[in-house]
């Protein structure tokens, strides 16, 4: 009789606040060789960090997000992850029998030094650390599941693409602007004026009258934008780059809103 010892090692997790954000972090950080990421919404900031930290380490990372998704979520960290140069491309799934309908890039799960799977219905987000009741797997030691995964994930990176190049605006152009509403865009230029709200929240004015831009950080964006240590005197004579989904309101005109710390940074 042969008898086969198979050494699997299964760890389950389950959120809100059940350790799968810690455990992943974990594996990221100790990774040596190699990660591959697919996964349908990457918000979370301590997750993109430690993507980019193995990068910076000469570790190999390859990161697949849903396009749809990357574009229109609001703090998708896509734009932070290919500024810091890891190698991120989108897949929009595919389409119906008519066109009329696409799906998209639903999976989550990645790939380290090719022998640790980590797989579930876990986003990397906040809310799914934190709110919504979700499952992570991680699973090391099983050859032929990890390179199951690994075959699925090649296959749907040589079929996805870089993501839409970011255009760079002068925010005191108005016209070229409202060309790009919708969009995702960096703006970059000197603020007319600022001022933070009784609510907290902070507005930041370039121009004025009806073609003036501004952008507003929400309360929640500011309180974590002081933590980091921003001076806001700095945004009286230097140079603001601001990324975000440009809007035209239809009462307050051109504008950027969001809670994210990182959509504005000081040029030095």
């Amino acid at each position: 009789m042969l008898i086969l010892l198979i050494s699997l090692s299964v760890q389950v997790f389950f959120s809100p606040n059940g350790g799968a954000k810690e455990a992943v972090l974990k594996e990221l950080t100790n990774a040596k060789n190699n990660i591959d990421v697919a996964i349908y919404i990457l918000t979370d900031r301590e997750l993109s960090q430690a993507l980019v930290s193995a990068k910076e380490k000469g570790v190999k990372v390859r990161v697949l997000l849903d396009s749809k998704s990357a574009e229109e979520i609001e703090y998708s960290k896509h734009l932070f992850l290919q500024k810091k140069k890891v190698n991120v491309r989108v897949n929009s799934a595919q389409q119906s029998d008519t066109g009329k309908y696409s799906g998209i890039m639903h999976n989550k799960f990645a790939i380290i030094d090719n022998k640790i799977l980590i797989t579930g219905s876990f986003n990397w987000t906040h809310s799914a650390e934190e709110l919504n009741n979700e499952n992570l797997l991680i699973i090391k030691e099983s050859k032929e599941l990890t390179s199951k995964f690994e075959k699925e994930f090649l296959k749907l990176w040589h079929e996805g693409k870089p993501p839409r190049v970011t255009p760079i605006l002068d925010p005191y152009n108005a016209s070229e602007l409202k060309k790009h509403t919708g969009e995702w865009v960096i703006i970059s230029g000197k603020a007319t004026s600022w001022n933070v709200s009784h609510s907290g929240n902070l507005f930041i004015d370039f121009g004025e009258g009806k073609d003036k831009f501004t952008f507003i950080l929400w309360n929640e964006g500011m309180e974590k934008l002081k933590s980091k240590g921003f001076n806001l005197k700095d945004l009286n004579n230097s140079k603001i780059e601001i990324k975000g989904r440009l809007i035209d309101h239809k009462k307050y005109g051109l504008e950027i809103t969001t809670s994210d710390p990182d959509a504005i940074r000081i040029l030095k």
